[in-house]
């Protein structure tokens, strides 16, 4: 994704997350309390999003502690994180989203808003 675009995505997103931090590389986004649904064994998790190019849909990254509805979820997949994420306490959020080049970085953060709320297993 283009160093502009990231910058105005982040912008936006601080709106919401006013602790939210875009690292130097311009490549992740942390917000450190991103809230959950009632499901999630916890009420909030940091969540780390990878920004890829504009053709492929960033990913995502929670607590690796994080449980649904009191049990692992396939879709917190430690079997698709790499080591190191899994090292550092973090799973990858398993999910598929429609993105498309002129998708934002908002866009994306509402995606997987939608996404948890209705993850149940």
């Amino acid at each position: 994704m283009r160093e502009d675009k990231v910058i105005l995505g982040f912008e936006e997103i601080r709106r919401a997350f006013p602790d939210a931090v875009l690292s130097d590389s311009y490549k992740y986004i942390l917000i450190p309390r991103f809230p959950l649904p009632r499901q999630f064994n916890k009420p909030f998790t940091p969540l780390l999003i990878k920004i890829n190019s504009d053709y492929q849909a960033p990913e995502t990254y929670v607590d690796r502690e994080l449980r649904v509805n009191g049990n692992r979820s396939n879709h917190l997949a430690e079997s698709l994180t790499e080591d190191y994420m899994l090292e550092r306490g973090w799973v990858k959020l398993c999910h598929q989203v429609n993105w498309s080049s002129n998708n934002t970085l908002v866009d994306y953060v509402l995606m997987i808003i939608d996404y948890l709320r209705g993850l149940n297993e």
